[in-house]
């Protein structure tokens, strides 16, 4: 497996990656429209993967195949974490770490890295939450991203891992 920077060929993928999680985000919200579509403070879906893309912000892993395993996002300006989604039919802890520690690479870890994660009790999302711990990152609080509920974790400057 190996991490390649996304482009707008990969766009279809990214939207089916994340379509994969919609029944962890329909868990807080029954009408995924301003998910995907944003609102008056967030942008749509489609603009925010066009805009990851322009600025070499988006990662994705893929296998021998050149198939997508999971896509990660980041935000350099606000040294954060975006985006961040294996695919189910994928080994979670090989991907999730493979793109984790990328993140991380391309991110400045003497100031906190902060990321939010769809609040869900499921098993996918259960595994990510114990990746990211093991990364170092910590519970924060919970709060409202186009309309769902996601918990927001925090990374320490110079963290360990």
């Amino acid at each position: 497996m190996k991490i390649r920077t996304v482009n707008t060929l990969d766009i279809s993928s990214w939207l089916l990656l994340s379509k994969e999680y919609d029944r962890y985000v329909q868990e807080t919200a029954i009408n995924l429209t301003e998910w995907y579509e944003g609102n008056d403070t967030s942008i749509s879906f489609d603009k925010y993967m066009k805009a990851k893309i322009d600025k070499g912000e988006a990662f994705m892993a893929v296998n021998e195949n050149n198939d997508c395993c999971g896509i990660i996002a980041i935000s350099k300006k606000n040294n954060n974490i975006t985006f961040w989604g294996v695919s189910h039919g994928c080994d979670f802890e090989l991907t999730g770490e493979l793109l984790l520690s990328y993140a991380l690479s391309q991110l400045n870890k003497s100031i906190c890295i902060k990321i939010s994660e769809v609040k869900s009790e499921a098993k996918q999302i259960q595994k990510a939450y114990a990746l990211l711990n093991r990364f170092g990152f910590i519970y924060l609080c919970d709060t409202l991203e186009n309309g769902i509920t996601v918990s927001c974790l925090e990374r320490a400057p110079d963290c360990p891992q």
